[in-house]
């Protein structure tokens, strides 16, 4: 397993250390429930504080999340010098990292509407941007270097309508949103251009893998793509899971190997041409 456990943590300055649910809907619901400041911390040194607003994806336990800020502070995701976007930024603490690590620009984008505030934060630059929408639908063509996602990973259920206006919007995605996402960001990468995206492949159906990259292979030329970090689900939510009760629930929930994933971050490169 390439995913050792990264050098970062998120310390809430203003949450209630109040017991919170511990099923993952319900725990997000509780998370979101009130804005909160937090302090990012990576090698043991804080980085700044940014704030969670009400009705937005809590990042303070993501465990991808946690690695993408590692994979952006680290500079194993290059982003100097490169106009950046942010896709479902939420709190926009993986784009605060791209700007102190030098992006050009960056662009906060959600479809949630309650990122707003983003703007005010002191890292924001008079360049930098935000904008709610639907994955890129308002970007234009060919207008940046790189993009970073970390989709939702719970596939909303046929005939639930996910109110994209609460926490739900960061943890339940359609069906056909890793389609977009690579759609989309084919279209406004330039050319050479990368996208980073965390995958979670369920073992029971790998082959959906297969058909991801096939749309991927559209715009993205396959032959150069890159695994940044990889690693068995239930391997790697152990290894993270603070406490025994924790790991234990952990397990219990998984319900055996059959619901069990692998994680991915692939780094995919636009055609040059």
């Amino acid at each position: 397993m390439s995913w050792p456990k990264p050098p970062v943590s998120m310390q809430s300055k203003t949450q209630d250390h109040g017991p919170v649910p511990m099923d993952y809907v319900g725990k997000h619901k509780a998370m979101s429930s009130k804005t909160v400041v937090v302090d990012l911390l990576w090698q043991g040194k804080r980085q700044f504080a940014f704030t969670v607003n009400e009705h937005v994806f809590n990042p303070i336990d993501s465990i991808v999340g946690h690695k993408l800020v590692d994979l952006v502070l680290s500079e194993k995701i290059q982003v100097a010098d490169k106009n950046v976007i942010d896709l479902g930024c939420g709190s926009g603490v993986v784009g605060l990292c791209a700007i102190t690590k030098k992006a050009k620009k960056v662009l906060f984008t959600d479809i949630n509407p309650h990122i707003d505030g983003i703007q005010k934060h002191p890292l924001f630059r008079k360049g930098d941007e935000w904008q709610v929408q639907d994955v890129l639908a308002d970007v234009p063509d060919a207008s940046y270097d790189t993009v970073l996602i970390l989709p939702p990973w719970m596939v909303v259920k046929e005939g639930h309508q996910i109110a994209e206006a609460t926490f739900e919007s960061g943890i339940f995605r359609p069906a056909n949103l890793y389609g977009k996402i690579l759609t989309d960001s084919g279209r406004v990468l330039k050319p050479g251009g990368q996208l980073v995206i965390w995958l979670r492949i369920p073992l029971a159906s790998f082959h959906s893998f297969i058909e991801l990259l096939t749309v991927a292979a559209d715009k993205f030329d396959i032959t150069s793509a890159r695994v940044l970090a990889d690693g068995v689900e239930s391997m790697i939510c152990v290894d993270h899971e603070k406490s025994a009760v924790g790991r234990w629930m952990y397990k219990l929930q998984k319900g055996g190997v059959s619901n069990d994933a692998v994680w991915m971050f692939l780094s995919l490169t636009k055609y040059d041409t």
